[in-house]
This record gives C-alpha cells, structure tokens and sequence, in this order.
C-alpha cells in the first residue's frame, strides 16, 4: 500500500511526458485568408456514417499509396459537412493533396480540385502527432469563427505533412 502513491505518480509523469512528446501541450495559430491557387486532391470518396465499416480503411489506404510512394503529397481529407456535428451522414474525401495530375492513381482513386479564392479561417500547429492533431486545430478554427463573427459554411480541409505539421481550413462567409 505504501508503494501505491510513488507507483500512481511515477504512471501519471509518464503519462504526461508521452503526451508532451507527442505535442500534446503545443497550440495552434489561426489566421483568416483566401485560398490560392487551388487544391488538387487524389483520393476517394465516401458518404454514410462516420462510424462505418468502410471509412476508417480509406485513411489507411491513403497512408499505404503516401508510404509505398505511388503517389507524391501529403495526406489530406475534404469534408463536405462539419466532421465533428455530422452524426448521421458524413460525406468526405480523403486521399492526398498533390502536386498536379500527372501522376497515375490507384485503382479507385480519382482526382478532385478544391477551387481557389475562397475565404477560409486557416489554424495550423506543427510539432503534433497525427492522432492530436485535430483535436488542437477544431477548437482553434470555432474559437476563432465565433470571435470574429463569422458564419462557417461549405468546407473543412485538413493536410497533414510528413514533419508533423498540420492544419485544416473552414469555409466561412
């Protein structure tokens, strides 16, 4: 019983430490500007509940096409609704951004270009695993649309490139 606190501490330090490793106390900065040039994307599409069968393989198939080197980008997802209040149907994209379209795409794949000129609010943070990511860049995107005043519409774009740097973009009026 006496070893119960040191061992509950010892846990709880390293359980912080990893969590720091992994960029978890790191903020992200937002800003508010206008896309260009436009986005090429290479990917697949996917309509239905986030929670499907077949969504969570489409980002480990992008991963394996970025990692076998079939095509050259970084990974990328479009969704067409707000990923994080689209409970019953949620329709994304998700594959890599790319360079142009000279590349040959995989079985399945196809290419979608997201347009230039919009105005988006852009929350980028570097130095954070993949998996916190998201969690860091949705709160920064809807603080910032709340203390501005704006009303989000259309798009979330979200790039993860290979040094653990990320960001998404929201479509705002």
């Amino acid at each position: 019983m006496r070893f119960f606190l040191p061992v509950v501490l010892l846990l709880t330090l390293a359980g912080l430490g990893f969590y720091a490793w992994l960029g978890g106390f790191r903020s992200a900065t937002t800003s508010l500007q206008t896309n260009t040039p436009p986005v090429l994307l290479a990917g697949q599409y996917f309509r239905g509940p986030a929670q499907a069968a077949e969504f969570g393989p489409l980002f480990r198939r992008a991963k394996e096409v970025q990692d076998a080197r079939q095509l050259r980008g970084d990974l990328a997802n479009l969704y067409f609704d707000n990923p994080e209040k689209a409970h019953d149907t949620i329709r994304a994209f998700v594959g890599l951004a790319v360079a142009d379209s000279s590349q040959t795409l995989p079985t399945g794949w196809r290419y979608r270009v997201l347009p230039s000129q919009r105005r988006v609010v852009v929350a980028r943070v570097a130095g954070v695993g993949y998996l916190l990511a998201p969690d860091k860049l949705y709160p920064a995107i809807q603080e910032f649309i709340a203390a501005e005043k704006l009303t989000q519409r259309g798009f979330y774009f979200e790039r993860f490139a290979p040094n653990d740097a990320a960001e998404v973009w929201a479509e705002v009026k």
